[in-house]
């Protein structure tokens, strides 16, 4: 009888095809591979998307394309270099054609479902003011005259429908019309395209610097901003896009924006246009726009966000060595230039500006300045993770200084927030925005214990972190309750911070479950998310410090900004 054993051999992972759709690759579900439209993506009424995809890698080598081209001169680049850069940035794939008309605006459907939305919902969940008022607005405005600044708008809002399309669950439908649908398929841009077809013309618009005409640093602050956004939301696991922009953005600055301290102090905003285009006298030079200046600011606060995940920092430097004084522990030149900006929006509109929107404008002007500040000291908290024990004790003063700043101007707007009952909705944006901002004063303030904690430093800033705890999730719980997750996701970082500091086993549980749910709306809050629930796995002891003195990063690698 014949007792041998037939070999046993190992099973092998089936290998995952790559020719089904890309709506069902990225949501990792078996595909039929049926074409045009898979039974899948026809019984969920989704976009069946075929098409190949640029991947992220190719952007980022773009991106260090026009980073190099500023890095190797130290200023912009010449017009060589503009041809060599338009070259290093041609397209890695062929492009359907894009209707091309003076306004840019002869798009398709889902080019204006984009920007339907970017006008819109993006708007209203990016900022609290009126969005037929607001900053994103007037870049609209730009746009329809600008092709590169609508390149970037329909890169950022047609991701960001995609992204949270795709975020929703697979029983949920999607009521796109199926005209619409089929039109996406046919002769259809994708974000991703649009992204590097804004990215080329950046880099041809700056290499206009060499012919002697001055740069317009209207659609270009505004294209830079949108690209900021986009990478700060959707960005790959090492957010070199995020990086590259805020140091071109630096360079900027540092080349083009000189004359901007010389120029509030001696003119004020009278003059100044709102657009550069909008100055009457061409031959005059009108310094930098008011939405210019605007933009510095916006741009300076995605600076200080990028520097707590260890990023950034350049452009806040330099912005600082033209508008600060010579005490580092002043953030008072900052506030100057937001400050000079104030008018931007009555401006535009003029005698159309609805009196309702000038008084908000008012009305909220205090806490803008505040955020402004809470941003500031964010950033220069944030580099403080950079240096030695030594190096500590050195700055802490300077710290420690801002800190009394913020405090003594800005005191009675924390005295009022401590008083805000959850019952007070937030038909006053005043009162959405207190619910916004106070909590980043009490997370710089949490931060600033953790990067000193086992030093030995003790610090004059007075940080009691019960108090700063229950204030953030306080603010926090009322914000969720009268606008839900959109105005939680004003809070991400703050929460972030409390997860980490807490005690609270319950405050934790809360917080994943608001990071859950954000993570809908970006891939860093998915990032996030995934971090904090490997941080905060149950086998932790309750109470426990999760210390990460040397940054965020989750186990494969990848590094996000929120």
């Amino acid at each position: 009888m014949d007792h041998s054993y037939s070999t046993v051999r190992p099973r092998q992972k089936a290998r995952r095809s790559k020719n089904g759709c890309y709506t069902c690759r990225i949501k990792k579900v078996k595909c039929d591979e049926v074409r045009p439209r898979c039974e899948r993506c026809v019984r969920l009424r989704r976009l069946c998307d075929y098409e190949p995809k640029m991947k992220h890698n190719d952007l980022l080598a773009m991106s260090r394309g026009y980073m190099l081209a500023l890095e190797e001169t130290k200023t912009l680049p010449t017009w060589a270099q503009r041809a060599a850069l338009t070259r290093a940035l041609a397209l890695p794939m062929g492009l359907p054609e894009f209707p091309s008309s003076a306004s840019s605006l002869n798009l398709t459907s889902a080019d204006h479902e984009a920007i339907r939305y970017f006008r819109t919902t993006f708007a209203r969940i990016h900022h609290t003011k009126n969005p037929d008022y607001s900053l994103f607005s007037i870049i609209f405005t730009l746009a329809q005259d600008e092709p590169m600044v609508m390149h970037a708008l329909l890169a950022l809002g047609g991701h960001e429908i995609e992204f949270r399309r795709n975020s929703n669950s697979d029983g949920e439908d999607d009521h796109t019309p199926t005209s619409q649908l089929a039109e996406r398929g046919r002769n259809r841009w994708t974000p991703v395209q649009h992204y590097s077809a804004a990215l080329g013309l950046l880099a041809d618009a700056i290499g206009t610097a060499d012919d002697g005409r001055q740069l317009e640093l209207d659609p270009i602050c505004a294209v830079l901003y949108l690209m900021l956004v986009y990478e700060q939301k959707y960005g790959d696991g090492t957010c070199s896009g995020l990086s590259n922009h805020l140091a071109g953005a630096a360079l900027i600055v540092k080349h083009r924006c000189q004359s901007l301290s010389g120029q509030i102090a001696t003119r004020g905003w009278q003059g100044t246009p709102v657009l550069t285009r909008m100055q009457p006298q061409k031959s005059q030079l009108p310094g930098l726009s008011l939405f210019v200046i605007r933009l510095l600011v916006w741009i300076a606060i995605c600076d200080s966000t990028a520097a707590t995940f260890g990023l950034g920092g350049q452009f806040n430097s330099e912005l600082k060595d033209i508008m600060g004084p010579s005490d580092d522990s002043s953030i008072s030149g900052f506030n100057v230039l937001h400050r000079y900006s104030n008018s931007l929006y009555r401006s535009m509109w003029g005698d159309t500006y609805p009196q309702v929107e000038l008084l908000d404008d008012v009305e909220n002007r205090d806490i803008f300045a505040f955020l402004c500040a809470c941003m500031q000291l964010r950033g220069m908290v944030a580099d403080l993770a950079k240096l030695d024990v030594s190096g500590l004790r050195q700055r802490l003063p300077i710290i420690e200084s801002a800190f009394l700043q913020v405090d003594q101007r800005h005191g009675e707007l924390l005295e009022v927030a401590s008083d805000i009952a959850l019952s007070t909705d937030n038909s006053h944006r005043l009162v959405a925005n207190i619910r916004a901002f106070i909590p980043i004063y009490h997370a710089i303030k949490l931060e600033l214990r953790r990067l000193i904690r086992g030093t030995g430093i003790t610090t004059k800033v007075e940080i009691v972190p019960e108090a700063h705890i229950t204030a953030i999730i306080d603010l926090a719980i009322q914000a969720d309750k009268h606008q839900g997750i959109e105005a939680t996701l004003r809070v991400a970082w703050p929460l972030f911070v409390v997860a980490l500091e807490t005690n609270s086993v319950v405050h934790r549980r809360w917080i994943l479950s608001r990071f859950q749910a954000m993570s809908r709306y970006s891939k860093n809050l998915e990032r996030a998310h995934r971090f904090l629930t490997e941080a905060l796995r149950p086998q932790n002891a309750p109470g426990e410090k999760i210390e990460v003195y040397k940054g965020f990063s989750l186990a494969n690698g990848e590094i996000f900004v929120i």
